[in-house]
């Protein structure tokens, strides 16, 4: 007898990170890649931020919603609550990460 255990699969709440190209960088000047960069990560970041807000937000309206009744079934609220919730543990996890990167590198000495 064997059981078979599917993957657990993201639902969705942030897009994963694609894998950066192998393409021929060469062709690019020193300062365009940085440049390329600087914008590429600032997009996935405000787009990652975009998705905590829309999560935050459909919390919030789930909450609104059955609170008034308009919702007969808890559990679709309460799973918009952990979204929203998790989410938004993750994202202070990550700052908190991000700013001891950051006082690491200003503590070093040259």
């Amino acid at each position: 007898m064997s059981i078979s255990i599917a993957p657990i699969s993201s639902p969705g709440i942030l897009n994963p990170i694609s894998s950066a190209s192998t393409g021929n960088n060469a062709a690019l000047p020193s300062g365009d890649g940085a440049q390329k960069a600087g914008t590429d990560f600032a997009k996935f970041l405000s787009d990652a931020l975009g998705q905590v807000n829309a999560l935050q937000t459909n919390a919030d309206k789930a909450s609104m919603q059955l609170a008034t009744g308009q919702v007969q079934d808890v559990s679709t609220a309460m799973v918009a609550l952990e979204k929203a919730n998790l989410s938004l543990s993750l994202t202070v996890e990550v700052r908190n990460k991000v700013l001891d990167a950051y006082h690491q590198i200003m503590n070093m000495q040259m």
